[in-house]
C-alpha cells in the first residue's frame, strides 16, 4: 500500500499521483476542495466549531465535508454520513502527547499505523515563519517516526519538508547561516527605515487632511456668503 498526504500549499499538491491506482489519496484542508480525487478527508476540528466558521460555509466548505464518503473527524456525526471516529487515544498511546501540531500530523500517526510500504507529502511545505512554525516539528517528528518503522517517506523536490532545522549551536559555524543572519540583518534596517518613513507620511497626510478639512469649511462659507449677498 501507498499512502498520499495531501496538504494545501501549492508549489506541490496537484503533482500527486491521482491517477496511479497504487496510491491512496488522503487529504485535509479547504484548499483541497478541487482535487481530482480524495479517497479520505481529514477534519479533526470540532464539527461545531466548523459549522460556525461563516467563511467555510460561505465556500461550501460544509457541503464538501457532508458529502465526501470517507472523512476522519473527532466523533461520527450524522450530518456528516461518511464521517468516521479518528482513533486518537489508540494514536496517542502510541506516538505520545506532545507533536499533534497539525491536521498533518494526525493524517502521519494514522499512515503509520497502516504500516504501507510508502508515504508520500504533497502539498506540504510549512514554510511560513508565523502559521507554520510550530507545526514544522510536529510533522518532523511523526516523519521520523515513518522512517523507524522503515517506511519509505518520500517528498517531491518542490518542498523542502525533510530538510532537518538546523542545530542549536553548530549552526553558527555554517559560513550560509552567517550570510543569510546578516542579510537579514540588513533588511531589518531597512525595514524598520522603511516604517518610520510611512509613518511619518502617514501623520503629514493626517495634518494635510485635518488642513483640507479646514479649507472646505472655509470655501463653504465663502459660498454661503456669495449666494445669500450677491447684491
Amino acid at each position: 500500500m501507498k499512502l498520499a498526504l495531501l496538504g494545501s500549499a501549492p508549489s506541490s499538491r496537484m503533482l500527486a499521483p491521482f491517477n496511479d491506482p497504487e496510491w491512496e489519496i488522503w487529504s485535509c484542508s479547504p484548499g483541497n476542495m478541487d482535487l481530482p480525487r480524495s479517497d479520505a478527508f481529514f477534519e479533526i476540528h470540532g464539527p461545531d466549531t466548523v459549522l460556525l466558521e461563516k467563511q467555510y460555509a460561505d465556500m461550501g466548505y460544509i457541503n464538501y465535508c457532508k458529502a465526501h464518503p470517507r472523512i476522519y473527524m473527532q466523533d461520527v456525526r450524522p450530518e456528516f454520513p461518511g464521517s468516521v471516529k479518528y482513533p486518537f487515544d489508540e494514536m496517542r498511546k502510541k506516538f505520545g502527547d506532545y507533536f499533534w501540531t497539525s491536521s498533518l500530523a494526525y493524517m502521519l500517526a494514522l499512515a503509520i499505523d497502516k504500516k504501507p510500504e510508502v508515504i508520500g507529502l504533497w502539498g506540504v511545505d510549512m514554510s511560513a515563519s508565523d502559521e507554520w512554525q510550530h507545526q514544522r516539528p510536529g510533522c518532523h517528528y511523526f516523519i521520523q517516526e515513518a522512517q523507524k518503522a522503515g517506511i519509505q517517506v518520500y517528498v517531491p523536490p518542490e518542498s523542502d519538508i525533510l530538510f532537518p532545522p538546523a542545530p542549536y549551536g553548530y549552526r553558527e559555524s555554517s559560513r550560509m547561516w552567517w550570510k543569510v543572519n546578516t542579510r537579514w540583518k540588513e533588511l531589518h534596517v531597512k525595514h524598520q527605515q522603511t516604517t518610520s518613513e510611512i509613518d511619518q507620511l502617514n501623520a503629514k497626510m493626517a495634518q494635510l487632511k485635518r488642513h483640507q478639512i479646514t479649507l472646505e469649511g472655509a470655501m463653504e462659507d465663502a459660498q454661503y456668503i456669495c449666494n445669500t449677498f450677491h447684491y
